[in-house]
């Protein structure tokens, strides 16, 4: 055991939230507050910030973190930490609040609301593949690929996820699946303009965050999959705009963040070390050499395992 914080992204409820692959209800919620109250001393974000830069931690010392600026965490998950009285950390992404539709979360509600099941959105998306010109080097790709040994940190992940991240990632990359994704809203007539209040929160909900003594953390700009594929000079512009608009709905710049898609390298760190970020975290619970910001996270699926729900 040693101390780390715990990865949350969606939550789901019957009315406006939709139920998609990952997210949980409320209920779920207070189910694993309980079990790791049981298991760990949850701190507030504050205190486990202070604790962990005078590396006073102790191993069962853990703190909640929420990624992504969703609003479905502010409406249903931000209540049930008033209840148990937690302040946590919430690293957001902030295109969003400059008018931009971040299409990271556009396509995972597509995929939620838009089929029955996950492998049901797989089928459909290599349909897609198959009618444009990248539908050749995808399948090269994929002859001699070995799904169960790529991202094999991640073990909630299914193979059939392990291959579309792959073909995601490193086949078609942003520009190429962006074309993709966007050919499938189209033929599926998705009213883009319908989600922009929908699913991100409002800079007044982040502001009430941090005037509650939650942690306001950097999660880039536009939320790129691939942080590590970027040049230092993008990357600096991701973060430098990120830390920017923050710093002005907060009135004082943040010092946490965490890695989208758990991506960075060693131009990640110095941009970070430049904009003086104090903290980070990864999206595992791999050991890494530069401890500052690559503090460990259990995703909430694995404590779902281990608390023998099903994910």
């Amino acid at each position: 055991m040693k101390p780390h914080g715990i990865m949350f992204h969606h939550f789901h409820d019957d009315y406006k939230h939709i139920r998609g692959q990952g997210s949980i209800s409320t209920d779920t919620f207070e189910l694993i507050i309980s079990y790791l109250q049981k298991n760990y001393t949850i701190l507030s974000a504050d205190e486990w910030m202070d604790k962990a830069l005078c590396k006073t931690l102790n191993d069962n010392e853990i703190c909640l973190t929420f990624d992504d600026n969703l609003l479905c965490q502010y409406e249903l998950a931000y209540p049930v930490l008033k209840k148990y009285n937690i302040k946590a950390f919430w690293f957001v992404y902030t295109s969003p609040f400059k008018g931009e539709l971040e299409k990271v979360e556009i396509y995972r509600y597509f995929r939620s609301a838009y089929f029955q099941e996950i492998n049901e959105f797989y089928d459909s998306f290599y349909n897609f593949i198959e009618k444009t010109e990248f539908n050749s080097e995808v399948k090269k790709a994929l002859e001699n690929f070995s799904p169960e040994s790529y991202l094999s940190d991640f073990s909630f992940y299914t193979n059939e996820d392990r291959i579309f991240r792959f073909v995601r990632d490193q086949i078609l990359k942003p520009r190429r699946y962006f074309i993709v994704m966007d050919s499938m809203l189209k033929d599926y007539n998705v009213e883009l303009n319908l989600l922009r209040e929908k699913l991100w929160m409002s800079k007044e909900n982040i502001k009430e965050l941090h005037i509650e003594g939650h942690r306001i953390g950097l999660h880039s700009h536009t939320h790129p999959t691939s942080v590590a594929s970027l040049s230092f000079n993008d990357q600096m512009i991701e973060y430098k705009s990120n830390l920017e608009i923050l710093s002005e709905i907060l009135g004082e710049a943040p010092e946490s963040m965490s890695h989208p898609c758990n991506s960075y390298n060693q131009n990640t760190i110095k941009v970070l070390e430049e904009l003086k970020v104090k903290l980070g975290f990864r999206a595992n619970m791999k050991n890494c050499s530069n401890a500052i910001y690559e503090f460990p996270r259990e995703d909430h699926a694995i404590i779902l395992k281990k608390m023998g729900m099903k994910v």
